[in-house]
């Protein structure tokens, strides 16, 4: 995250995910953009909306709040990360009220919420959402852990874990989130119980199997009208391999080989041994735990739902503790958990609901999807149409 945009930068960025998450859309500050391992910018929110059963749409917003916050170089700014990232659509969120930038963002193909859709937002007290952290409050949470431990590890584990939104999102998003649901789930189990640690961890760990959540909807687009058989060897396909189809899971290995047998002592008795050995590694990994609960347990936008709970409950000023979720998410962070091979009970036992966090839970699911404005009846960029 930008450490030199202002508290007003920031304020106007949770107000904007509110609102996003107020409409039914999947949200996310700060997702990082990396190439070869280098930090290049930041997104300042991610969006992922399911408008349909067969249909996902991707969006990245750039929020400036600035007395002067040249809105028409950011227009020329997010065009060019729009295209870079291949998302479906962008906004500009800006204080600026210009006429100017409506019709160049209609030239661009961009969606623009100006200083008077934000004043509407800002002024209305339907948009914020009730008994919840920040990006900040969780950021210094996590700050603070790892200054008590002397490193970065926990900062670097949430930038890399929010890095996988927009690098290979889909299969690929999958693979790390679930590592990161093992290592935090792992890192939990082993803190002191009730401890900043262990909250900390707690609300990462609901994170991370969010995002596993969305990424495998995301991944199931392709085959939602499918058979059972084709869509669990899907999951199965980009548990195991990262991708949804096996044969491209495997081009990496098929290289080594070939290249083994072309260069190594007895290189095709050798290739093939190495090939034998890695499927067999690859079929011992228990994605039929995950792909069988979500195909016989949840609906058609089960796992989207699921990610916006879990993001919920990893943002909920009463964090509440795994034993008292409510059965679906439940069932679910335990089908990780197993996946993983971490014992559930030690993670009920790492974090205990107090009766605030239970009352507040009761209250949580119907308060978050409400009709707060008109700004998403109107068309979007993909439509070939910019907001107007």
């Amino acid at each position: 995250m930008n450490a030199k945009k202002g508290q007003k930068g920031y304020e106007l960025e949770e107000l904007l995910r509110a609102y996003f998450i107020r409409a039914g859309v999947y949200a996310v500050r700060g997702v990082p953009l990396r190439l070869d391992g280098d930090d290049l910018t930041d997104v300042d929110i991610w969006l992922y909306e399911r408008p349909t059963g067969s249909s996902r749409r991707r969006q990245i917003v750039d929020a400036k709040s600035k007395t002067k916050p040249k809105a028409v170089e950011r227009l020329f700014w997010t065009k060019g990360l729009y295209e870079l990232l291949a998302v479906d659509g962008a906004y500009i969120a800006t204080t600026d009220t210009r006429p100017l930038l409506k019709e160049m963002s209609r030239r661009l193909g961009l969606s623009v919420l100006d200083g008077a859709d934000i004043k509407r937002m800002a002024d209305s007290d339907k948009v914020l959402l009730p008994n919840r952290i920040s990006e900040e409050d969780l950021q210094t949470k996590i700050k603070a852990l790892d200054r008590s431990r002397r490193n970065k590890e926990v900062q670097n584990s949430y930038a890399d874990l929010k890095a996988a939104l927009i690098d290979n999102f889909g299969g690929g998003t999958v693979n790390r989130a679930l590592e990161h649901v093992a290592d935090f789930s792992d890192a939990l189990v082993s803190c002191h119980p009730q401890s900043s640690s262990a909250e900390i961890n707690l609300r990462l760990l609901y994170i991370a199997a969010s995002f596993s959540a969305i990424a495998l909807d995301y991944a199931l687009t392709k085959v939602s009208f499918k058979s059972y058989d084709e869509r669990r060897k899907t999951i199965l396909n980009v548990i195991r391999y990262g991708e949804e189809d096996e044969d491209r899971g495997l081009e990496k290995v098929r290289i080594a080989t070939a290249l083994i047998e072309r260069y190594a002592t007895n290189g095709r008795a050798v290739a093939q041994s190495v090939a034998q050995s890695i499927k067999s590694d690859y079929s011992k990994i228990p994605a039929e735990i995950v792909a069988d609960h979500i195909l016989k347990n949840l609906k058609s936008d089960g796992l989207f739902r699921l990610a916006r709970s879990l993001e919920l409950r990893a943002f909920s000023q009463e964090l509440l503790g795994f034993d008292d979720l409510p059965n679906e998410e439940k069932s679910f962070m335990g089908v990780l958990l197993d996946f993983s091979a971490i014992d559930r009970s030690s993670v009920a036992e790492s974090w205990i609901s107090s009766t605030a966090a239970k009352r507040a839970t009761e209250k949580m699911e119907d308060s978050v999807i409400e009709d707060i404005g008109p700004l998403f009846d109107q068309p979007k960029p993909d439509e070939d149409k910019a907001t107007e």
